[in-house]
């Protein structure tokens, strides 16, 4: 019996293996922490009006009032937003923090104590309660 030669392979080049997300930079971490604290802060910020008084009012979105209902309004996530709004309105609107549940809704016991001036803000629309005394 013959031997037989075995064929040398040739040896595969090692690929080094790289890394799919290069580490962060500490500006990347601290950007990346202000981030998720934002994340995680449920405080929104909620324009009001109080224009007689016996009726209160928030802005919404399509540049209109809601009279007595707040769960219809623009809430900011923040504050400056909020005051710049604020600066563009006529004077005797206010930036009143509230806060919102996990959904992003409005949690109503959040703004129930709250006053503008001295009216004391409404968490239920004028026309729900007039119904629910009936």
């Amino acid at each position: 019996m013959a031997a037989v030669k075995k064929r040398k392979q040739a040896a595969l080049p090692q690929v080094a293996v790289v890394d799919e997300d290069p580490p962060l930079t500490p500006t990347q971490r601290r950007a990346l922490a202000r981030h998720v604290k934002d994340m995680e802060d449920r405080t929104r910020y909620l324009l009001v009006s109080a224009t007689l008084p016996g009726s209160r009012s928030t802005t919404v979105q399509d540049d209109s009032w809601s009279f007595d209902d707040p769960t219809t309004a623009t809430l900011f996530k923040r504050r400056a937003s909020a005051q710049a709004i604020q600066a563009l309105l006529r004077p005797g609107v206010f930036v009143v923090p509230c806060k919102v549940d996990d959904r992003g809704r409005l949690v109503l016991t959040s703004i129930a104590g709250r006053k503008v001036g001295k009216v004391r803000l409404a968490v239920q629309p004028s026309w729900k309660r007039r119904a629910a005394r009936r």
